[in-house]
């Protein structure tokens, strides 16, 4: 699928998201965001935001490092994790939204999700879900939704994978804060 035709299908899915659930909880951004962007987008292998570098899968191949591993956590709760495939920049009248473009894999079944005895969480990148084939379906995240991840691959299971979070570049925990009345 051509860059264009992503940018359009998005631009597509998002109008007829915004036409079904006409409500209050639509904001003024998002309502301009449905009106569609300009004719012309940008597709980047690697992004950098909230403290986070993304790649695509494809930049990694032959890397030994790992940036694209996401995470979006619903407003349900519910964890959903991916690889990042595509990076978009779209350009409106008065701003540039970035999105990604991802595999989802299936997070609602047993053989999709596990957690092990360690209550480590475990997830089969072999079955997917959010393909984009159907209108329903939603492959896409704006970049802003998202927090990195790695998968590592469970020696024991050869198509499990295990979640390990990360955070992000040049943040410390510097642990609680004791009050006290000294000075030094």
């Amino acid at each position: 699928m051509s860059l264009l035709n992503i940018l359009f299908n998005f631009a597509d899915w998002l109008e007829q998201k915004v036409l079904q659930s006409d409500g209050p909880t639509i904001t003024e951004k998002v309502r301009a965001l449905a009106a569609k962007p300009n004719r012309y987008g940008v597709c980047y292998s690697g992004y950098v935001i909230n403290n986070f570098r993304f790649h695509t899968m494809s930049h990694e191949s032959g890397h030994v490092t790992q940036n694209s591993g996401v995470v979006n956590i619903a407003e349900n709760g519910v964890r959903y994790y991916g690889r990042l495939s595509g990076i978009f920049e779209l350009s409106y009248n008065d701003y540039k939204v970035v999105f990604f473009n991802c595999d989802w894999y299936d997070v609602y079944h047993e053989v999709g999700i596990q957690t092990d005895e360690f209550g480590f969480t475990l997830v089969n990148k072999s079955g997917k879900i959010h393909t984009g084939d159907e209108l329903e379906d939603d492959p896409f995240v704006f970049s802003s939704q998202v927090q990195q991840i790695f998968f590592v691959q469970d020696p024991k299971a050869e198509l499990w994978n295990v979640v390990v979070e990360v955070r992000p570049h040049d943040l410390f925990d510097m642990g609680a804060e004791e009050s006290s009345d000294e000075t030094y």
